[in-house]
């Protein structure tokens, strides 16, 4: 008896070390595979929709491997910012019915649209928290100073400090429900440094300029963010890669300025006619067009009760009286 018990515990043993042997390899061949052909496959699609989708259903799968004792961090990473941008999206929806519940008097639909609003936003702040964080395992925590990168992971670098700042306006939207700390800002803005401006388009420099807009008392003395972020957008047009633009316009909708918003907007949609995207990054593209497209129909929906052109080339011509929607917000 005992003979067959030690035989059972002896194949169960070997039985498992090699599922672990298995499960190990597969884990390093997924994440090789989504370095080298998934995550450029991604950037070069402008189907947005498309890939927030596999973010989302892929990002558990890969991070599941971690488990076996493989690196997945980088895969994991630019799965869970696209994981993000889907909550990103349902949050612009959510925000674009608010505004119109609000324009018919529906206060009951209105205040339900912006709660539904906040909570999404809290799911995008907690998903790009997340690519942020794959983002600190791989490359370390920040010391104030750059660690050693190689050209192949400089994208990821750049990609982990996109998604630090995406986490940092989301929880602020969402009234701190994702819980982001206070570390995150200056990672990025000391981050952003690590990597060459023109090399990638301006985003560095929009980085650093959002953080200088968004978190009072960041900027430096004898810096000016607003002419550091015109700067970036200059280098992301010329680039055909407009990723400077997105955080541009993010930063413009957090202080409120309509007529700056529209100008920004129009300035968008006309440079896109005039200079070709890189085909290899039309995910960035469609990222920036997106955040433009919804501001528009923001001030669309407010001054009409429909959605803008999907080119965001236009705006109503006659601005109409607000008192009505004020009042009606003072009320919720």
């Amino acid at each position: 008896m005992n003979k067959r018990i030690l035989f059972f515990v002896t194949i169960v043993t070997i039985t498992l070390a090699n599922c672990s042997i298995v499960y190990r390899v597969t884990g390093k061949t997924l994440n090789s595979y989504a370095q080298d052909h998934l995550v450029p496959h991604y950037l070069a699609s402008d189907d947005l929709d498309a890939i927030c989708n596999g973010g989302t259903a892929l990002g558990p799968l890969v991070a599941s491997f971690e488990r076996t004792g493989a690196s997945v961090e980088l895969a994991t990473m630019v799965a869970q910012m696209g994981a993000g941008m889907c909550a990103e999206k349902q949050a612009q929806e959510a925000e674009l019915l608010y505004i119109a519940a609000v324009r018919k008097g529906k206060g009951d639909e209105a205040l339900d649209n912006q709660a539904r609003q906040i909570r999404y936003h809290g799911i995008a702040a907690k998903r790009y928290g997340d690519a942020h964080n794959r983002f600190i395992q791989y490359f370390g925590e920040w010391n104030g100073k750059c660690p050693s990168i190689s050209e192949h992971e400089e994208l990821y670098y750049l990609v982990g400090l996109s998604s630090g700042l995406l986490a940092i306006l989301h929880d602020f939207a969402s009234q701190g429900y994702a819980g982001i700390t206070r570390e995150v800002p200056s990672v990025v803005a000391g981050g952003s440094k690590c990597l060459d401006a023109k090399k990638w388009w301006g985003t560095p420099l929009a980085l650093e300029a959002v953080v200088w807009l968004s978190v009072p008392g960041a900027t430096p003395d004898g810096k000016d963010a607003s002419k550091q972020m015109e700067e970036a957008v200059k280098l992301g047009d010329q680039a055909g890669v407009r990723m400077s633009r997105a955080f541009q316009i993010q930063a413009a909708a957090g202080k409120g300025d309509v007529e700056k918003i529209k100008k920004l907007i129009l300035e968008h949609s006309k440079v896109l006619s005039q200079i070709p995207a890189k085909k290899e990054y039309l995910f960035l593209e469609a990222f920036a067009e997106n955040l433009s497209r919804h501001e528009s129909d923001k001030i669309w929906m407010k001054e009409t009760g429909h959605r803008g052109p999907i080119n965001f080339s236009s705006f109503p011509g006659k601005k109409k009286n607000n008192k009505e929607e004020d009042d009606l917000l003072k009320d919720l």
